[in-house]
């Protein structure tokens, strides 16, 4: 039985503020939004599937890909209802992340597949999860790592680095080179021997082996691991779709600025509104990107009419940029949800005009789940030191003078507030009575009343700080707590990759998180992992 605690997203620390008002429904946002997330989008339905998608293409595309990472026939069969004119699609995305990513690409990966359920008994018509695997960022310093908490409860960073770098390199035509055995060799050692799953250590090995493509291991992975969940990979550098989205990008080059003004002004909007806005674009050129000795940023206008006929013959040389993903991602499939973490719902807030200036329907946005995992000897800590989660977020140094507090002896305690409260309580009475005699003194007392409440101050932290000295135990159990749940004060599944979990825990381990994940992420999750491994 699943063992789970929900917190509310508000209560976590640096919440994106669009994101935790988009979520609470607050009416400032609604006009950035075409669609409510939590209610029925009949209008949505009948406007996709009124629409008119290439879906025998798409589908045969989608199914070519997939086949290429090792799709089984039942996921095939999956790809093959997006022929019917009813289907429609829930989709997230996320960078191809060495190892599989973060914890939170699992999430989304999960909860897409969660929702697509949902939908399609909800509609009773198909309703196909995808993931958008994002093969043509070329933000490597992103995807070229994986950290993880090692047999000493320290924070571990994997990174892999090619011998002569990534030069001009796209995640798409990357092939790994050697030095990707070293990361390996860490992360066995990080892992440890005796708790490393040898069964998944051979599936990561079989799919990032040295000549491989970080795009096809990302998608070999994801594909052993939810193919059975009907999970849907595609890979948009595939030159197939880009002749697909020809007629998208020649509109965003021959409209040029006007996508770029369009997310200008929501920027402003928001802005006078007190948000922080999440996208500025620098300069007004078309959002694409020209993949030429890497990837070039098409910052001004420039020689339209050139733009326009490389495009017609050549649209495999473009790339949409952060603004016309989104655009491309609806414009080729029938999206009626799109799946996304806090900084992606904050930043479609910019995007409603552009969707309008495509005459094109703009998705309605669903958080993705959000957990932290509680591994049981990390849960008995807590229970042991009396810790709660968000009081977990504040500086490490205070939240162990708060447990040492609570391990002074009850007596010690009981006896130095009675003291405090006596001592500030003659100050009170001293007060009184020099203001009889010359009220103008009275403010002297108040600041002698200062100086020994800082001076009680002070002996409190000289008495903690030899707790600390004394209790070298309590220091290093509540760093080990904090290293596990909250690494570097950041969520657990923003820094920690989930393939070193699946590596001390088992394959089983995602039927447990898959059980977390029943929909949205709504709330925040402590799923609570308990003390027994699963065999090996």
């Amino acid at each position: 039985m699943l063992r789970l605690d929900a917190i509310d997203v508000a209560l976590l620390p640096r919440v994106n503020p669009i994101f935790r008002d988009y979520l609470q429904g607050r009416s400032p946002l609604r006009d950035f939004y075409r669609w409510d997330p939590r209610e029925p989008q009949e209008q949505l339905v009948e406007s996709l599937t009124r629409r008119s998608y290439r879906r025998d293409e798409l589908a045969a595309i989608l199914t070519d890909q997939n086949r290429a990472w090792g799709a089984d026939n039942a996921l095939v069969e999956g790809i093959a209802r997006l022929r019917d004119p009813q289907a429609i699609m829930v989709v997230t995305g996320q960078q191809v992340g060495l190892f599989g990513g973060p914890l939170y690409t699992l999430y989304k990966a999960l909860t897409v597949v969660a929702v697509a359920r949902q939908l399609e008994s909800q509609w009773q018509i198909p309703c196909l999860p995808l993931f958008w695997m994002a093969s043509e960022d070329t933000d490597f310093a992103e995807i070229d790592h994986v950290a993880m908490p090692d047999e000493q409860d320290r924070v571990t960073l994997l990174r892999y680095v090619p011998h002569e770098g990534f030069g001009t390199d796209l995640p798409a035509n990357h092939t790994f080179t050697p030095e990707i055995g070293g990361v390996f060799d860490a992360f066995r050692q990080a892992a440890g021997a005796s708790r490393l799953q040898e069964k998944v250590f051979a599936l990561l090995q079989d799919c990032y082996r040295p000549g491989a493509n970080p795009v096809v291991a990302f998608g070999r992975l994801l594909s052993s691991l939810l193919g059975k969940q009907g999970l849907i990979l595609v890979d948009p550098s595939d030159g197939r779709l880009k002749a697909l989205a020809r007629s998208l990008f020649l509109h965003e080059i021959v409209t040029a600025p006007t996508s770029a003004r369009l997310v200008q002004t929501a920027w402003e909007k928001l802005r006078a509104l007190g948000y922080p806005p999440q996208v500025r674009l620098r300069g007004e050129g078309p959002n694409l990107f020209y993949l030429h000795e890497g990837r070039q940023s098409l910052k001004q206008i420039g020689d339209r009419q050139a733009l326009v006929e490389i495009v017609e013959k050549t649209p495999e040389r473009f790339s949409p940029n952060v603004i016309l993903r989104p655009i491309m991602e609806s414009f080729l499939f029938p999206t009626l949800a799109h799946v996304g973490g806090p900084h992606e719902i904050a930043y479609y807030a910019q995007l409603r005009g552009v969707f309008d200036h495509f005459d094109i329907p703009m998705p309605f946005l669903l958080p993705r789940a959000s957990l932290t995992l509680v591994e049981g000897r990390i849960e008995r800590l807590v229970k042991k030191h009396d810790l709660t989660f968000p009081r977990l977020h504040e500086d490490p140094e205070r939240v162990l003078r708060q447990v040492l507090r609570r391990s002074l002896p009850r007596s010690f305690v009981a006896k130095q507030q009675r003291v405090v409260r006596t001592v500030l309580k003659s100050f009170e009475e001293l007060k009184v009575l020099v203001s009889t005699l010359d009220p103008t003194l009275t403010p002297r007392v108040g600041r002698g009343e200062g100086l020994v409440k800082k001076q009680m101050e002070d002996m409190e932290r000289l008495l903690l700080r030899s707790l600390k000295r004394r209790n070298q135990e309590i220091r290093t159990q509540v760093l080990r707590v904090l290293t596990h749940l909250l690494p570097h004060r950041e969520l657990q599944e923003r820094v920690y990759g989930f393939m070193p979990y699946l590596g001390r825990h088992g394959l089983p381990l995602l039927d447990v998180i898959a059980g977390a994940i029943d929909g949205p992420g709504w709330d925040h999750r402590l799923l609570y992992l308990g003390a027994s491994r699963p065999a090996r």
